[in-house]
């Protein structure tokens, strides 16, 4: 058996490629979903709408035939496409082919005048996951919609993380006789009903830069303890922060942990509490200041604060008020294999974490951390030493 994939286009007949139109009057069987049928109705009448896993059935049960079957896929065949699912599943004995054709993404930006050289491309639908990240760190965002994640719940997300001031741009049956595209910020278009499967594209013009290293001078102090950078940075290097992480930062203080957190994290959210209302609210200072939205911050104590943050990956403890044990168990609850890094300046909590480290089989690692920043004392500059820090990262092997 041949099978060809082909890419359906945005819906338009007339935007159906040639090549895809000579592939349809040559196939055996022609598949597809009841979207894109009516692409393929003025040019055959073979057309049977199957799902794609009644496609798949065909191709396993008729893999030795001679013959070729043509699926269509909405869309292009390289983007976020049913293609790569047909490839993944082929059986021995059949050959593939793929025919492109012309995305959504590649026809929204054609319509509303945008490159896509420098674009973020990513798919929110049906999965889960936040655009908020993606629109925090870039300057322009394409994203399909659909499933969990539609047009208005992305636009309603913006605003709940203030973004709301974001331009966007929302087009439903692109090329189709009741197209619709609309723009304005996420904060008018918030409330709009919108199809499932619309397509975005949300510009920002002052997107954060992900790879910034942030001095203790970026951030608004006030009389909260802060994390001394030489800590900040070599805490997020030991914890290993990757971009799609899930990171916790139990005790957000001024919040200048939680933004090189964030920053890591870039493509997913930074979870953190904070009791205190005067760091709270420094906290959001900070955030808003450096542009740092990714990031979901609740105000009261750890651990019944993080009762309802999701599995992490990740998590930084900078501040524990003697309830180390219990955050502990309640991180290993949602993630067993979860990486914690605790830091201590005192010994008393430096022997704490470790002797509940070892209990709960977390192998500790202690690194202790001594730095020194030099400052102008008449002609000369001297050092000047912080406090010694200990660092205590642990995980179950």
């Amino acid at each position: 058996m041949k099978v060809i994939a082909v890419g359906a286009g945005p819906g338009s007949r007339e935007l159906l490629t040639e090549q895809a139109v000579r592939a349809v009057e040559t196939a055996d069987r022609i598949f597809g979903s009841g979207h894109t049928a009516e692409t393929f109705s003025e040019i055959t009448d073979r057309f049977e709408v199957r799902s794609i896993s009644e496609t798949l059935g065909y191709i396993a049960e008729n893999a030795q035939k001679e013959e070729t079957v043509l699926v269509a896929a909405s869309g292009d065949t390289g983007y976020y496409s049913i293609a790569a699912t047909i490839a993944r599943n082929l059986p021995e004995g059949c050959s593939l082919e793929f025919l492109p054709g012309i995305s959504s993404m590649q026809m929204f930006c054609a319509m509303t005048k945008h490159s896509y050289a420098d674009m973020k491309l990513i798919s929110l639908h049906g999965r889960s996951g936040s655009i908020v990240p993606y629109a925090c760190y870039h300057s322009s965002v394409f994203t399909l919609t659909g499933g969990m994640q539609k047009a208005g719940d992305i636009l309603q997300e913006l605003c709940d993380f203030g973004l709301g001031h974001l331009t966007c741009y929302v087009g439903e049956n692109l090329t189709l006789p009741d197209e619709k595209i609309c723009s304005g910020t996420a904060e008018e278009l918030c409330g709009e009903t919108f199809s499932d499967l619309a397509v975005m594209i949300i510009d920002n013009p002052s997107p954060a830069d992900p790879f910034r290293v942030l001095a203790d001078e970026d951030f608004c102090r006030g009389k909260v303890p802060m994390t001394k950078k030489a800590i900040r940075d070599l805490a997020a290097a030991e914890l290993s922060v990757h971009p799609e992480d899930v990171v916790w930062d139990v005790g957000a203080g001024t919040g200048a942990m939680t933004s090189v957190l964030a920053l890591k994290a870039h493509e997913n959210i930074v979870w953190t509490a904070e009791k205190k209302t005067e760091a709270y609210e420094l906290a959001l200072e900070n955030f808003r200041k450096l542009g740092i939205h990714n990031v979901r911050i609740v105000q009261g104590e750890a651990p019944e604060a993080l009762e309802d943050f999701p599995a992490p990956d990740k998590v930084f403890i900078g501040g524990s008020s003697g309830n180390l044990r219990e955050i502990l168990s309640l991180i290993l609850s949602k993630n067993p294999a979860a990486e914690v890094l605790v830091t201590a300046v005192s010994m008393e909590t430096l022997t704490e974490s470790w002797e509940l480290f070892t209990e709960l089989g977390m192998d500790p690692l202690v690194r202790q951390i001594s730095a020194a920043v030099s400052h102008k004392l008449g002609n000369y500059h001297l050092m000047q030493a912080d406090n010694p820090v200990w660092l205590i990262k642990g995980a179950k092997s």
